[in-house]
Parts: C-alpha cells; structure tokens; sequence
C-alpha cells in the first residue's frame, strides 16, 4: 500500500519532547496547520524494569515554559516527585547543597521519562497532531518549492509532500547531515549509567540529587519515581576511557566518598550502559523551509541539568520561525539560528565557569581539558528587532 496524497504544512523527524513542543507550539499559534511527527522507534516498548530512559531532572523554571504551551496543568495531575535541590561535592570533598527554596522558579521534578515523554505525545495528539510510529525516512527531495519525503514501515510505502521539515532526530541530526551541516562538537564526554531499586528502609538516603567529582570526571545520581535510583559516572571517551571505565563502573563506585553510600541495600538493574554526553553544536542549523530541534541544533553538558528544558524553550522559538517561514517571511527563521548559537555561546562560558571550580584535579586530563576558554562562536549578533528572547543556563 502507497500513500501518495498527504501534504503537510510541517514534517518533523523524531517524536522526542523537542518535536512535541514544537508541533504543540504550532497548533496552539495556528490551530489549522497541518502536522506530522515521523519516529523511526515503537511507541510503546514492554514495560518492566529495564524500561527507562536518560533525562531525570525537569529544572524549575521549566514550569513558564509548560504553562506558555498551554499544558502546566495536566502536567501537574502527573504527579511526579518534587525536586528541592541539588548537593554536591565540587571543589571540596565535603557536600554542599544547592536549595531551589533560594530561587524564584520553586522547585523542580524528578521524572519518569517514558511517562513524561507520553504525555507530551498525547498533548500534542490533542491538538490535532498525527504520528507515525515504526518508519523509517530515506528520500527527501525539494521540488517545486515543497518537499518531498519517501519512506516505509511495516503497513506501508510512505510517500507524502510537505511545506516545512523539522529535525529533531537528536545528536545525529539525521535530515540536517543530509543536507550538508557539520557537527562542531566541543569535547568526547560520555556516560556510563546503572540503574538500582531502592529498598523502602533506604529510600531517605538516596533522596534526591547528588553530584560528585574525582580525578577522572563526575559522579551524578538522582532519585527517580517508583523507588529507583539512577548513577552515572561522567568522563571522556578519548583514548578509550570511556569503554575502560565502563568494565570497572563498581570499582570505581566504591571509591568515591558519597555515592556509593547511596546504592547502600540497593539493587543493581541490568549492567552499566554507556552512551554520548559530549557539547556540539551544528555548523548548519537552518535551510531552506527546515531547521533543527533540541540536541539536532545543540547538546549540552548533563552538569547543567537542562537538556529538557533546552528542548521545550528552543522548539517554541522553532514553532514560530516555522510558521513565518510558511507566510513568507525567512526572516523568522534568521532570528532562529542567532538565538540559538548566542544560548550556546552563553552556555560554553558558564561550562567553563563551573568546571573552573574545581581546583583539586587540574593537572588531571578530564579536568585540564574544560580549563581552557572557550572558543567564541559564530552568533551573528542577535538582531536589536527581534521578538524572541535568548535563555541563560545553568
């Protein structure tokens, strides 16, 4: 079967939280567009104890950013765990702690990722928007001032027509390296990350947030709902260590002060799993009639605890650059591309500022390498006429 008659005002690849808010942003602007979301994944994966996803922590502010899409309130019915603040051990051995009580924003959460990222999907279903699930993309062509997108999944041959393209298909930014953009990537930083299930008898001692350094990189671990605990150990790829570390990720474990204390009655999930935490930035973040979303456009570093919020706040700047674009007006889409590359400007000095905090390691690698400042982007400074507002970090 060939679906050869659908045209969309915007196809965005990738059903992560960046292309849900921006599809929700553009519907609650212009309830008329038509939208779809293509995800290459299942949407549902079998529940059990291995179902869990990276990306724990839903920073304060974030709730001004849910309310201007119109969903704060059905979020809060979710009922995830409150977050009141950070503790750390950085720059000293001994921990410090970092209340939200202190900040205007009040608290933060500690989320179910597959939960949270369900209901962004229904949010956006709610809207009018349509997914297709289990497809894969392999042809995208522009003709005649629209493009045309060629596919596949397991009921169909997937052949449609679209007036705007969206990438939010993560780090590999998919559809932007096929159109020529480069990934300017900054340092080789990874994780490796254990699960745990917490015994209810501990459950006050693995409480919330807790970030830890040694000479290798960074420890961080945070209380998820249902009684589990996630700890990753954070440090660079090169040369191997990645991969090496991963072997020994309980051995190093039980030398840190802190956090081993955590895991103490805890039980391990699964083995360590290692995956990408390097900053990047693409060379290329808009084209003609597509731009990039979220981690496509820009990754940061976990330390500043905005991965999520980066998503939600960039894809409501992308909606709007979109919708102009479809009236005619690229301008919008400028306005985009110097937002975004003055955010990550903006995050790579206050990376350095905090990584410069901890003085104990600096002869050590890891640290020796976040020490040097960082290199000035190309920002175009932002137009004294724009309408929309760059974000600080951390």
């Amino acid at each position: 079967m060939k679906n050869k008659d659908s045209v969309y005002d915007i196809f965005i690849l990738g059903a992560g939280v960046a292309a849900c808010a921006m599809a929700i942003a553009a519907k609650n602007t212009t309830p008329s567009k038509k939208i779809v979301i293509v995800e290459r994944k299942p949407r549902f994966k079998n529940k059990g104890d291995s179902l869990f996803r990276i990306g724990e922590t839903l920073s304060p502010h974030a709730a001004q950013i849910l309310n201007q899409l119109g969903i704060w309130e059905s979020f809060l019915q979710l009922n995830f765990e409150k977050s009141y603040g950070t503790s750390a051990a950085w720059g000293s051995s001994e921990a410090h702690h970092n209340e939200f009580i202190y900040s205007p924003f009040g608290y933060g959460w500690h989320l179910d990722r597959v939960q949270f990222d369900e209901f962004m999907i229904s949010e956006a279903e709610k809207r009018g928007v349509e997914f297709m699930f289990e497809s894969h993309m392999h042809s995208f062509k522009r003709e005649r001032n629209r493009w045309r997108i060629e596919g596949k999944n397991s009921e169909r041959t997937i052949d449609i027509a679209c007036n705007f393209i969206a990438d939010a298909t993560g780090r590999k930014a998919v559809f932007a390296s096929i159109q020529g953009a480069k990934k300017q990537v900054v340092d080789k930083l990874v994780g490796i990350y254990q699960f745990y299930k917490i015994h209810s008898e501990v459950k006050q001692t693995a409480h919330g947030t807790f970030i830890e350094s040694d000479t290798g990189g960074w420890w961080y671990s945070a209380t998820l709902p249902n009684n589990y605990l996630v700890v990753a150990y954070m440090t660079d790829s090169a040369s191997r260590n990645g991969r090496k570390h991963k072997a020994s990720f309980q051995e190093l474990l039980q030398k840190t002060k802190h956090t081993q204390k955590r895991i103490s009655n805890c039980t391990a999930i699964g083995t360590p799993q290692l995956g990408a935490a390097h900053s990047q930035i693409l060379d290329g973040i808009i084209g003609d009639h597509w731009l990039t979303l979220g981690d496509a456009t820009m990754s940061f570093d976990p330390l500043s605890s905005l991965g999520i919020y980066k998503a939600l706040s960039g894809s409501i700047y992308g909606a709007y650059a979109a919708l102009d674009c479809l009236k005619g007006d690229s301008k919008g889409l400028q306005k985009y591309d110097q937002i975004m590359r003055a955010q990550y400007q903006n995050y790579l000095e206050k990376r350095h500022a905090h990584y410069s905090e901890e003085k104990r390691f600096e002869e050590f690698p890891f640290w020796n390498r976040r020490l040097k400042p960082p290199h000035k982007t190309n920002t175009n400074q932002l137009s004294k006429t724009t309408n929309y507002e760059t974000t600080n970090v951390f």
